[in-house]
């Protein structure tokens, strides 16, 4: 699905007095409802142009002498036919709102179908005429185009509420294959003259209109039940074995846990720029940018379980209104967290759940989830950490409330019962209420509505019993009279660790724990499965933001943020841990050491930190040639015996052959 927010969303506005041809009436969003498109556009590629002709049929909610189109600025309609194939008097504002204001040159009744035919035409080359300044979203070029819904290549209105039936043909020239969803089969006709031209049907509606084209090589490999069609650049077809073994695991666990895929049995896969979002999904296909099939590259496992959850959430069940996005974006990326979890040891299920903790808390009394799409531009990081990781952490709750019963079933019918449709946050919370049997209203109003998050305490005593063995009674405690939540209490001792989960409704509840060992301390929430505040996660939401930074190439903003993460706790082995790394992707090796170093001199939590830092630091010594102190670094990860992501095999990797700065990333930088 497309990240959409404030920069994206609807630029319907009101019909304003922009000219005397054009009469001062005001036309919203909600006024009509697009019917069908029937589009003919033709891609030039080596003029980087697209010359097209769009008929659009609407449906007036409303008596209105007006209509108001999106479309993007770089496309110049030449004219605008009415229902009789007479031009129409328009304003085309192509700087500010993207849109088309058509005068209809009468009064339409609602429930009145109307026809538009738009001629139009354009250079999409850059990032010029969309709605973000340095991504291109639509574009034509020789070494391969593509057309996303939300590039507005063609006159739209309700952005990514407003489904359609569709007919949509795309010539190119000869040898350039083109890929979209389509209902009956694609059979590309030749046109002579060097041209091809192929055809995309829906006759159930959709948000239309997302394609690519270029000289692929296509391959298709069958994932579960469904065969997935990879569109790839020369080069890049090494890499579609393991999406495949990928894709195959998320089909199978999402289609037994929704229901089953909505587009088909086929799933299209095709690799377009980088100059363009990194991943962006519509029905039936996914756009991944080439960063992601360079040779030696991990499989990006994150990306590809959300982007596919989108096919359900979001284009399976699509939206009343962009206001809804966490239905979509929300829920995805708790589905991707889900499927992480289901393929991860303890271990890294432990740490999946801090880090998305992390990054769901670090803009959070910035605005609600409710509220985000109409407040932030979604590609802020405020959005994105509110909307995409806070929503996963509100799902996940929602499932430790009801338990995987009846959430997965929740799920599954409320896919099922507007699977083609359009779905609310309301919605969902009624359908939540109604097969629960409980009064969801204090769980969305805390978690959705709202802003805030409780900080755990606890009390408690150490009892030694008669047979030698200790208990530990206690009382879990925090501030928001509103909070309901099963906690999961962990207590750590010579002895190891033993849990118990206290049903926590209100600001206090009573907790027992027996031990065989002596009690060391208590962890409230060990694997940050609930939005929650402490002291060490303010640190590690500090950092979070320098690791975003660094992620960016931002590496000043980076390092301040870091900086500041150590002034609340300069003990921190997992900051120090992150400005090493730092240091090592600015290949300031003698400082990467000095900072690994002091990560090993720190709290060394979480404990897999020791065995990298170990690795880390070998990896700086060797890139300064210094071999004999690497293998050394080497020797400690082995006897440290952490095997987290691998680290085992890292160290007798790089026993056996030295580090590089071309060594594939094979070496998971945890971050």
């Amino acid at each position: 699905m497309i990240k959409t927010g404030k920069l994206l969303l609807p630029l319907v506005a009101g019909l304003l007095l922009l000219a005397p041809t054009v009469p001062a009436q005001e036309t919203s969003k909600g006024d009509y409802d697009v019917i069908s498109y029937k589009i003919d556009a033709e891609l030039i590629p080596d003029d980087h142009r697209l010359k097209a002709q769009a008929e659009v049929v609407f449906k007036p909610l409303k008596d209105t002498q007006s209509a108001v189109m999106e479309l993007n600025g770089s496309l110049k309609v030449a004219q605008i036919l009415g229902p009789d194939n007479k031009p129409l008097e328009f304003v085309q504002d192509s700087v500010n709102k993207l849109e088309v204001r058509v005068n209809l040159g009468q009064l339409y009744q609602a429930g009145k179908e109307v026809k538009l035919t738009f001629n139009y035409e354009g250079q999409l080359a850059t990032a010029e005429g969309g709605v973000l300044p340095d991504k291109r979203l639509s574009y034509v070029g020789p070494e391969g185009s593509y057309l996303m819904y939300a590039g507005r290549w063609f006159p739209f209105h309700d952005y990514f509420a407003d489904r359609a039936i569709a007919e949509i043909n795309i010539t190119v020239p000869k040898g350039v294959l083109v890929t979209g969803y389509s209902e009956q089969p694609v059979t590309p006709k030749d046109n002579g003259k060097g041209k091809t031209t192929f055809s995309f049907v829906n006759k159930t509606p959709q948000l239309i209109g997302t394609l690519a084209a270029a000289p692929y090589i296509n391959r298709n490999v069958k994932a579960a039940d469904v065969t997935v069609d990879f569109y790839v650049k020369p080069g890049s077809e090494g890499l579609i074995n393991g999406f495949t073994e990928e894709l195959v695991h998320i089909f199978q666990l999402y289609s037994s846990k929704f229901g089953p895929y909505a587009f088909g049995n086929t799933f299209r896969v095709a690799e377009i720029d980088d100059q363009s979002l990194p991943s962006y999904t519509m029905a039936g296909i996914t756009f991944l940018s080439q960063k992601f099939f360079e040779p030696n590259k991990e499989t990006p496992t994150e990306v590809l379980a959300r982007e596919v959850a989108y096919q359900w959430w979001g284009q399976g069940v699509g939206l009343k209104s962009f206001d809804d996005a966490f239905m979509s974006q929300g829920l995805a990326e708790f589905s991707s967290y889900y499927y992480r979890q289901t393929q991860s040891s303890a271990a890294q299920k432990s740490e999946l759940g801090r880090e998305t903790l992390e990054k769901a808390l670090a803009y959070e009394s910035q605005t609600s989830i409710r509220r985000a799409p109409a407040e932030l531009d979604d590609q802020s990081p405020a959005y994105q950490s509110i909307v995409f990781y806070k929503g996963a952490i509100v799902f996940n709750m929602l499932r430790l409330q009801l338990g995987d019963d009846k959430f997965f079933g929740l799920l599954h019918d409320y896919y099922t019962a507007n699977k083609g449709q359009k779905g609310s946050i309301d919605q969902f919370e009624q359908l939540a209420a109604k097969e629960s049997g409980q009064n969801m209203r204090q769980f969305f109003g805390s978690w959705v509505d709202s802003t805030g998050v409780p900080e755990f305490r606890t009390d408690y005593n150490v009892l030694r019993t008669r047979d030698g063995k200790f208990l530990v009674r206690g009382t879990l405690r925090q501030d928001l009279d509103t909070f309901k939540s099963p906690v999961d209490v962990m207590l750590e001792s010579e002895n190891g660790e033993q849990r118990t989960t206290v049903y926590l409704q209100g600001t206090s509840a009573d907790f027992e724990v027996d031990s065989k060992g002596k009690p060391l301390r208590i962890v409230v929430d060990p694997d940050s499965k609930i939005l929650r505040m402490s002291d060490d996660i303010r640190v590690a939401v500090i950092a979070r933001r320098g690791i975003e930074h660094m992620r960016a190439e931002e590496y000043p903003e980076a390092e301040q943020a870091f900086r500041d993460a150590l002034k609340l706790n300069p003990r921190s082995s997992w900051v120090q841990y992150n400005l090493g790394l730092l240091y090592m992707t600015q290949r300031n090796y003698q400082k990467a050491i000095d900072t690994f170093g002091d990560a090993l001199d720190g709290d060394l939590v979480p404990t897999w930190l020791e065995a990298w830092s170990y690795l880390k630091r070998g990896n700086a010594y060797d890139a300064l040639g210094q071999r004999e102190r690497a293998v050394a670094e080497y020797d400690k990860v082995i006897s440290n015996g952490s095997n987290y992501d691998n680290a085992q095999q890292m160290a007798e990797k790089y026993k056996a052959a030295p580090y590089t700065r071309s060594s594939p990333v094979a070496d998971k930088d945890n971050y």
